[in-house]
């Protein structure tokens, strides 16, 4: 009797288990962690075109060259012309980001009245004067440019030709005042920039600069043409310092760049 009561028990037991374990909660699957992907950051790639507004301070040095005339004698050196004004035109370039190293090409072109007056007294005839007012007319730039992104910012520098020109109109006086005669002069100019600046991209393709240029235009000889001494030749030294700021819009090229970490 006890072994039929035995075999009945483990029979039940057996029969149970099923039920019971259909009770017990479902073992959690361990889930995957999500694969972390590095956020986009600003893009700089690609061609843009914008314009600038600024200021510029241009100082002009000038020589009298032989065969010099009567009031002003070869090696006469006149007073420097401290000008200045403002300016303002379009630019344009291309973009090209590896990683945060931006590289980088640029024109621009700027319309210009940077102008100013100077007074040169005769080293020969103490009463004779010369009154010159010159006028920066245009400068346009052809740079290289290498920056640091970080995110929509970007610090860069750049370098490269420069060109411009210069027009001039002078008066000969008398002690008196009275004009003895009138005279002009016109140049085409050219030499080098270099300048820094910061650009912040305040939208996908929109950004904001504000840079600093310094331009050397070397030395060029220039021929004065005056109504009565006929024409002479002076050596003309010019460089600018300029300060400007514009707005680019860009052209986005490649695809989206993704921050190193």
């Amino acid at each position: 009797m006890r072994k039929l009561l035995l075999a009945g028990s483990v029979l039940a037991l057996f029969a149970a288990a099923p039920a019971l374990a259909a009770d017990l909660p479902a073992q959690a699957i361990p889930a995957k962690a999500p694969v972390y992907i590095p956020p986009p950051i600003y893009n700089w790639n690609g061609f843009y075109v914008g314009g600038h507004v600024g200021g510029g301070w241009s100082s002009q040095q000038a020589t009298e060259l032989a065969p010099g005339v009567a009031a002003f004698p070869t090696g006469t050196v006149f007073n420097k012309n401290n000008m200045s004004g403002f300016f303002g035109g379009v630019q344009g370039g291309f973009n090209w980001q590896v990683s945060n190293v931006v590289f980088g090409i640029e024109g621009e072109y700027s319309w210009a009245d940077v102008n100013g007056s100077v007074t040169t007294v005769s080293p020969v005839f103490g009463g004779f004067s010369s009154n010159v007012t010159a006028k920066d007319k245009d400068y346009a730039l052809a740079t290289g440019r290498i920056g640091y992104a970080a995110d929509n910012w970007l610090f860069f520098a750049k370098g490269g030709g420069a060109w411009g020109q210069t027009s001039s109109t002078g008066t000969g006086l008398l002690a008196n005042g009275t004009v003895f005669e009138t005279n002009t002069a016109n140049s085409n100019r050219s030499g080098w920039v270099v300048g820094a600046g910061v650009e912040w991209g305040f939208a996908p393709n929109w950004s904001a600069k504000v840079e600093y240029n310094h331009i050397d235009f070397g030395s060029s000889n220039v021929t004065v043409l005056g109504t009565v001494t006929g024409a002479s030749s002076i050596s003309v030294s010019n460089t600018v310092e300029v300060v400007k700021g514009g707005v680019n819009y860009r052209f986005n090229w490649g695809s989206p760049v993704v921050a190193k970490y």
